[in-house]
């Protein structure tokens, strides 16, 4: 893979990530933003997790992830996300089961416009 390619899909990932948490709290009643810059905010502080914390998280968690044929990176992504609700002023997330379902749609959103890599 050249190097373009890979900065492509770094850029697209973390696009992919404020584009979600924006859109967020108009899909699901349990996200919450007090603002348009909040959310922007929390997409931004999730891109960055996304691509700094992830893949350390993943790393760590391997043995626990092959025993559970890689459902465990949900559980990585709801913390991630829980986490950016809990550090952003303004962006909430009301329970687990709001976070599940972010983590979800904000994978799914990077698997359709990232090419499902």
């Amino acid at each position: 893979m050249s190097k373009e390619v890979k900065q492509g899909r770094v850029f697209i990932t973390f696009l992919c990530c404020i584009m979600a948490m924006v859109t967020l709290p108009y899909l699901l009643p349990g996200v919450n933003a007090a603002e348009t810059g909040a959310s922007i905010a929390a997409g931004t502080l999730l891109g960055l997790a996304y691509l700094i914390l992830r893949p350390a998280m993943r790393l760590l968690t391997l043995p626990i992830g092959c025993l559970t044929l890689g459902l465990f990176n949900l559980v990585i992504d709801v913390g991630l996300i829980w986490g950016c609700g809990q550090l952003i002023d303004g962006f909430t997330v009301a329970g687990v089961m709001d976070a599940v379902l972010s983590a979800v749609l904000v994978n799914s959103l990077c698997a359709i416009v990232g090419g499902f890599r």
